[in-house]
């Protein structure tokens, strides 16, 4: 009867965080990700809904990162989330409607806006 009221309560528990998990709206589903106007550069833009989410929360930024995909295997190495928030913040700042764009290179990153 112990195992039983133990089974339950873990199976209770791994339904509530499944339904936490699958109801919270991820940040981004597909972030573009496009190679830079130079060797060894890569674009990240975000969309309206992407530079609003990232200049309000840093986990945001992490799952844009995380959602760049092969060609953003380079953003992780370093200050993509930084940046992504930084980024978006001016963005948004500087007109609710823009969006942020994001080149890295090897020698740096910088922020722009479209």
């Amino acid at each position: 009867m112990r195992k039983g009221k133990l089974f339950a309560r873990a199976a209770v528990a791994a339904a509530v965080v499944l339904g936490t998990v699958l109801t919270v709206p991820s940040p981004a589903q597909a972030v573009t990700v496009r190679p830079g106007a130079q060797a060894f550069q890569v674009d990240l833009m975000l969309d309206d809904y992407e530079t609003e989410q990232a200049r309000r929360s840093y986990w945001a930024a992490t799952v844009i990162c995380w959602n760049a995909g092969q060609q953003g295997y380079m953003l992780l190495a370093g200050t993509c989330q930084s940046m992504v928030t930084v980024c978006a913040a001016q963005a948004y700042y500087a007109n609710p409607r823009k969006r942020a764009g994001i080149t890295f290179s090897l020698g740096g990153s910088w922020c722009w806006k479209y």
